[in-house]
């Protein structure tokens, strides 16, 4: 964890994520995190509208604070949908399933679509996407050759989830 982040703002962020993306924590933030995935989008999020995410995370601790099931924690942050937080809600969500992050303020123009950013290379080879199609990204595949003789793993496997 980045010691630029507060331990209470990483926390409350990874555990939003986990709701937001269905992926359980091992997934989002796994004990040997190599790739640093969660302080990238963390740092993408808190550059493209601190205020926003400030107040995210501070209606995400609100909500945990009274143990809300994920779905009304997920009913509350995402509507209604033109807010600031909402906004940054779903560019979380992109970011963590893409690996780019979709500016907040872009999300929803009726001018042009929005214009991503990918935030690494490992981001993008790593993003949730490829493990929810239970791929992976051209050229960055883990696996022997001849893997796709075989079926993939259980979705589970993928996401660290019980049930799929």
């Amino acid at each position: 964890m980045s010691a630029t982040i507060p331990t209470s703002d990483m926390d409350n962020f990874v555990a939003l994520s986990v709701i937001l993306t269905g992926f359980a924590e091992s997934v989002i933030a796994p004990f040997f995190d190599t790739y640093n995935l969660k302080d990238q989008v963390y740092a993408a999020a808190k550059a493209d509208d601190a205020d926003a995410l400030s107040a995210l995370l501070a209606q995400y601790a609100a909500l945990a604070a009274q143990s809300a099931p994920p779905e009304t924690v997920i009913a509350a942050v995402m509507q209604p949908k033109e807010t600031p937080t909402a906004r940054m809600a779903r560019s979380i969500i992109l970011a963590w399933y893409s690996g780019a992050w979709y500016a907040t303020a872009d999300l929803y123009s009726t001018s042009s679509p929005p214009t991503p950013r990918v935030l690494s290379t490992d981001a993008y080879t790593q993003g949730l996407m490829w493990k929810a199609g239970q791929a992976h990204a051209m050229g960055s595949a883990d696996s022997a050759f001849g893997y796709w003789n075989t079926q993939p793993p259980a979705l589970a496997q993928f996401t660290g989830t019980a049930s799929t």
